[in-house]
């Protein structure tokens, strides 16, 4: 398989400089804030009230600082558009110090939502992780993790499924058989103010469920500084600043990077589906009441 060792080889051109930080009133150089449109009525989706009644006492337990972060440079599907799969075979993730992809996502065709998660200077393309979509309702994406160098067999270390919490949220849950179960939810507007995040359009994080208690491991930053550029709020499936802590109090690794490069881009998937249909819908919709 060919190796890919230039930005050109992505399919697009893709600015390779230095991030700021979230809190930077700095441009971000994968931004464009001349693209900037309403939110898209699909994605504002406030879990918070949703999850009241379920997660009533599943509070953080300690403030979230991040201690490393990557960006993931997906341009997502605009609402506007043909529902047709994303034109996107690879999307790179960024280091925000160097300014140079870590990992990238590929997909073998575009009708195929599976992909491989290989590192972005590894000329073998040896897959790291991988992600298996299953045609049919109700069947959860198979993410695999595995452990492996370059020109070996790679050993499967842990593999679960991204389940759909129920059927009136956007909430993701999945068990690690290594690290235990995590959720991907949705902050709401009064979440993302008590963060100090009232500026992001969109919060998605990553918690690990502790006896009771919620661990952020995670979080998904997209604003109008951190978001991948040239797309809008109201894209789908859109890149942003991933900010981790995977290191607990007590000095334990609550979770791995790979697993959660993974699982969010199968989030932001799940988006462009979610849109997908919803533009079927509105085009039958639209051939019946012309029949």
């Amino acid at each position: 398989m060919a190796a890919i060792s230039s930005a050109s080889s992505y399919g697009t051109e893709i600015p390779l400089r230095r991030l700021p930080s979230t809190s930077s009133n700095t441009t971000n150089p994968f931004s464009d804030t001349s693209t900037l449109a309403p939110q898209n009525p699909f994605l504002d989706d406030d879990d918070a009230s949703t999850l009241a009644s379920t997660t009533q006492g599943l509070v953080p337990n300690t403030p979230f600082t991040p201690t490393s972060s990557l960006q993931i440079q997906a341009t997502g599907k605009h609402p506007i558009s043909l529902p047709l799969p994303s034109k996107e075979l690879t999307i790179p993730i960024f280091s925000p110090t160097t300014g140079r992809p870590v990992y990238l996502s590929l997909r073998a065709t575009r009708r195929s939502g599976n992909c491989r998660l290989v590192l972005a200077d590894d000329e073998t393309e040896t897959s790291i992780a991988t992600t298996t979509y299953w045609f049919g309702p109700g069947r959860a994406p198979v993410i695999r993790i595995f452990n492996g160098a370059a020109n070996e067999d790679p050993e499967e270390v842990d593999k679960f499924e991204l389940k759909s919490k129920n059927l009136v949220t956007r909430t993701v849950c999945f068990e690690s058989h290594r690290y235990g179960d995590f959720e991907w939810r949705y902050m709401g507007k009064k979440e993302r103010a008590a963060a100090g995040l009232a500026d992001a359009n969109n919060l998605l994080v990553l918690e690990k469920l502790v006896m009771g208690n919620r661990i952020r491991v995670a979080q998904l930053v997209r604003s109008d500084r951190t978001r991948t550029a040239g797309t809008r709020p109201s894209a789908a499936g859109n890149g942003g600043k991933l900010e981790m802590c995977l290191i607990g109090e007590n000095g334990d690794v609550l979770l791995d990077e790979v697993t959660v490069v993974s699982s969010c881009l199968v989030m932001l998937k799940k988006e462009i589906d979610r849109l997908r249909t919803v533009q079927i819908m509105v085009m039958a919709g639209a051939g019946g009441g012309g029949a």
